[in-house]
């Protein structure tokens, strides 16, 4: 049995968990079913002052970053206060119990309504499948005038390489080429992962972290057949999280390159990702808490159930909430 606390994913997350275990002279393995490590943030390049784990980060890692002026649209901008201002006297479980669009819909005039419609890029991608109480809180404490926002210079695979490195660095193990079929606990508590690496077949170990996606977690018979109702809470869409900016000089694939080109020498590779957004009339708070007391030494801890899906730092969020508790699980191993 190993004395090291495994983490499924070689990614983001994954990596970022190891990182703080080793910071805390725990041992880490990291199990990745592909032949490489995932390079890939998807809510990477945008992020603003209040987001304090992503800047510590980005600053340990010497991340370049500058100020970044979002080209907000003024109209836009005072119709969506006025949306924040009405729903004040609206109680939240209504709110989250209806899309942001329908509430919209609701409270504005039609001339304002039709006027979000045309002006916010991928309205209804996002706005259709987001609730009332979730887009008043990403606006009002997110996206506003009133927030300091930066750009990132370097690619996120400059950030994961030297997180990675630095995992490999200081002796945590990373283990290539192995999928995670299934997870069972034994008598005494250990749990055993079953792989489809034959020189790897099983993996046991006190204490397990799971960083994988909702989809890739629901493949393992383990989830699939005791926690799926949990976790569908949650659902997948085609949106890219640029998309909340409604800033064209960022949605601009044509726009962003030049920009980074011009200003920061460095060409930045567009991608267009899916992401996962929780389902409407769901109560996020319970749910995450669910999640994340799921079982005794098993811990889910993936973007897919974060608290803003849009901004790193609230994937960086979701292992520093169950940090001290997998540090005070590992000193009694």
């Amino acid at each position: 049995m190993s004395d090291a606390v495994t983490i499924i994913g070689c990614n983001f997350s994954g990596l970022y968990s190891a990182i703080r275990c080793i910071d805390c002279g725990i041992k880490v393995t990291l199990i990745e079913k592909k032949n490489t490590y995932e390079n890939d943030i998807i809510n990477y390049k945008i992020f603003n002052k209040n987001h304090t784990l992503y800047i510590q980060l980005l600053n340990r890692f010497s991340i370049k970053y500058n100020k970044y002026n979002l080209n907000f649209n003024e109209k836009t901008m005072s119709i969506i206060n006025n949306v924040i201002n009405k729903a004040k006297l609206i109680p939240s479980k209504i709110l989250n119990i209806q899309t942001f669009d329908k509430l919209c819909n609701t409270i504005l005039s039609q001339c304002d309504y039709l006027y979000l419609q045309n002006n916010i890029n991928n309205y209804s991608s996002i706005y259709c499948n987001i609730s009332g109480l979730f887009g008043i809180t990403l606006f009002d404490n997110e996206i506003n005038n009133n927030n300091v926002f930066y750009i990132v210079e370097d690619d996120c695979s400059i950030l994961i390489t030297k997180m990675l490195s630095y995992v490999v660095n200081n002796k945590g193990t990373i283990i290539y080429n192995t999928e995670i079929k299934d997870v069972n606990v034994d008598s005494d508590n250990n749990i055993i992962t079953t792989t489809n690496n034959m020189s790897n077949k099983y993996q046991i170990s006190k204490i397990i972290i799971f960083t994988l996606s909702k989809d890739n977690l629901l493949k393992i018979k383990h989830f699939a057949k005791d926690k799926r109702k949990i976790l569908n809470n949650i659902s997948k869409y085609n949106v890219d999280s640029l998309y909340i900016y409604n800033d064209e000089c960022i949605l601009s694939e044509y726009n962003i390159q030049n920009h980074l080109i011009n200003n920061m020498n460095i060409v930045y590779p567009i991608k267009k990702p899916s992401l996962y957004l929780w389902n409407i009339g769901v109560n996020s708070i319970i749910m995450r808490e669910k999640i994340k007391n799921l079982y005794n030494n098993i811990f889910i801890c993936s973007d897919f159930h974060s608290r803003n899906i849009f901004f790193a730092n609230y994937t960086l969020e979701n292992y520093d909430e169950i940090h001290n508790k997998i540090v005070n699980k590992y000193s009694l191993l």
